[in-house]
């Protein structure tokens, strides 16, 4: 997981920076899909309180969690995740909610 926010942050201390490379953007945190759906289910403006329902991974192949390496980002771009998976999610909702009324006003 990585929220829009931080990757623009990475993407400015990269331009601004003199360090050429290939750099990783992330949190830093390992998470699955089923911590998002968990994430989902405790906001108030996400699912709400849904039954939901947990599953393991259905293929071997599949991943069961995402982490990108960021130590060379933070080493050479001194980036520094600010947003979590649950603070992510959390704004993310209240901007698509915005953007729903200003579009469908009542």
């Amino acid at each position: 997981f990585v929220y829009i926010k931080d990757v623009i942050q990475a993407n400015i201390k990269a331009i601004e920076s003199m360090q050429s490379g290939i750099y990783n953007v992330g949190s830093g945190e390992a998470r699955s899909f089923n911590d998002i759906i968990a994430c989902l289910a405790c906001l108030k403006d996400g699912i709400g309180e849904k039954e939901v329902e947990y599953f393991d991974n259905p293929y071997a192949f599949f991943q069961t969690h995402t982490q990108a390496d960021i130590a060379s980002t933070k080493e050479h771009l001194s980036y520094m995740p600010r947003f979590s998976l649950e603070e992510g999610i959390k704004t993310y909702l209240k901007e698509i909610k915005a953007i729903f009324e200003r579009e469908n006003p009542k």
